[in-house]
């Protein structure tokens, strides 16, 4: 039996050449990944402020239409669990109006918010439910006026279940409301 050292050598290149054509794919999937996610963070970077600055925009358009008197909302410290925030309203002479308070509580589907706003009085002269991610047609409907309407005008006291009507077949939503309407009632005999 002879060995042919030609065969050999070819062989032993061809090889080489297989293991090479097989780490290109790998290599250019790599580089492929690696600047897809370098586009992806400077367009975060460069997009992140504009969104933040949108959301601020929306917060306060929100703020204005639950007290339009106000002119302006400074925010204020507010340690009270599930309150996100809280805002001194002040009226275009600087004199208080009341506060603006958010907070949510954990429903059926997620977090449920809502946002009320407290006279100088403390009495909730509005309140708006805030997009959450309840059941479409049952959890999702304390954003409904005939849900939410019911914490209009009351005093900055809590309530229980039976001082409002809940709605079927969303009871847990219904809670989930009534507990972050009593986290902003809280919030309020904090920072007033």
């Amino acid at each position: 039996m002879s060995s042919d050292p030609t065969k050999a050598a070819r062989a032993a290149g061809e090889g080489r050449a297989r293991r090479a054509g097989a780490a290109r794919p790998v290599v250019a999937l790599v580089s492929i990944c690696a600047i897809s996610s370098v586009l992806l963070g400077v367009a975060n970077y460069v997009t992140a402020p504009i969104a933040a600055a949108r959301e601020a925009e929306r917060a306060q358009r929100t703020y204005a239409a639950l007290m339009p008197e106000a002119a302006s909302f400074e925010e204020v410290p507010c340690d009270v669990e599930g309150c996100t925030a809280a805002l001194a309203a002040t009226d275009a002479s600087g004199a208080p109006v009341g506060y603006v308070i958010v907070a949510q509580s954990k429903g059926y589907g997620g977090e449920v918010p809502i946002a009320v706003a407290f006279d100088a009085d403390g009495v909730a002269e509005n309140v708006v439910a805030m997009e959450n991610s309840e059941t479409p047609g049952l959890g999702q409907r304390v954003s409904e006026e005939s849900f939410i309407g019911q914490f209009r005008g009351r005093g900055a006291e809590p309530l229980q279940v039976s001082d409002i009507d809940t709605i079927s077949g969303a009871t847990i939503s219904s809670k989930a409301a009534l507990a972050a309407y009593n986290v902003a009632v809280e919030a309020y005999g904090e920072v007033r």
